[in-house]
């Protein structure tokens, strides 16, 4: 269960990073958006829409929402077995 709380706070700190317009020059910001991007990938473009920061918000957060309900799955299995 930490590993995917990790990987939602990730993805949701990207979201943070890229509405509130953070410097992307910088280290922490880039690898932190990077690293969302490359988790959400299979969910980049799921909705268009023209502005970025409403994709961003929109697709990222399924795949946040998604990547918690799976790994919470995953760990309540773990626990059972």
């Amino acid at each position: 269960m930490a590993i995917t709380v990790t990987l939602v706070l990730v993805i949701c700190l990207g979201i943070f990073f890229v509405l509130a317009n953070a410097n992307q020059t910088n280290m922490i910001v880039d690898f932190v958006t990077d690293i969302g991007r490359w988790l959400t990938t299979p969910f980049q473009n799921l909705f268009w829409m023209d502005n970025r920061d409403q994709a961003v918000l929109v697709n990222w957060g399924i795949a946040a929402v998604v990547y918690l309900f799976v790994g919470s799955a995953l760990a309540r299995l773990a626990r059972r077995g």
